[in-house]
């Protein structure tokens, strides 16, 4: 097995496990902001730290990273991603846990498609060397990291989300 095959079932389900924990997060703990504080931002990606907002940040930063990477040059540098109006309209809650599911069914074909050669291209990204290969795990991280963040905005809240790790795809062996 090659390892984009490993990251896309790992992907794949750490993604589908954080859209059905949101499936079941009541609208108005979405955009509430529990411990409000200056500091509750995330440069100019995000003002304002909510579930909703991390939400729409995993999706369009996994999205554009992912529809970029074909198109670097061996050597490129891969500027950060702007802002971008691809979920204005969509609602917090189903509404963008259904387009977050589209955007991760058109990310996975993308990745599928990718070839060894371009999995083994070299460019920066905020002044770090990556291969593709490389970035892909990087955006795994990226998922984990803010989906955590949002698990500590719900359990502020009092919510309890679901189990980390505890893949619907019981029957696939990670490997």
């Amino acid at each position: 097995m090659h390892e984009v095959e490993k990251f896309l079932s790992l992907f794949e389900q750490q993604v589908n496990l954080s859209l059905s924990i949101l499936e079941t997060v009541p609208i108005p703990l979405w955009t509430s902001l529990p411990a409000d504080a200056d500091t509750n931002y995330l440069g100019t990606r995000i003002q304002k730290i909510t579930v909703d907002a991390l939400v729409r940040h995993m999706c369009l930063a996994e999205t554009g990273w992912i529809e970029k990477l074909p198109l670097l040059v061996e050597g490129a540098a891969m500027p950060p991603p702007l802002g971008s109006t691809r979920l204005e309209r969509i609602a917090p809650g189903a509404e963008l846990v259904a387009a977050y599911r589209n955007f991760l069914a058109h990310n996975l074909q993308a990745v599928a498609a990718l070839s060894l050669d371009e999995l083994a291209k070299t460019f920066t990204f905020v002044g770090r060397r990556y291969t593709v290969q490389g970035f892909l795990w990087a955006i795994y991280g990226h998922h984990c990291y803010h989906f955590g963040q949002a698990d500590l905005l719900l359990r502020q809240q009092g919510f309890l989300p679901g189990e980390f790790l505890e893949y619907a795809q019981t029957e696939a062996i990670i490997v």
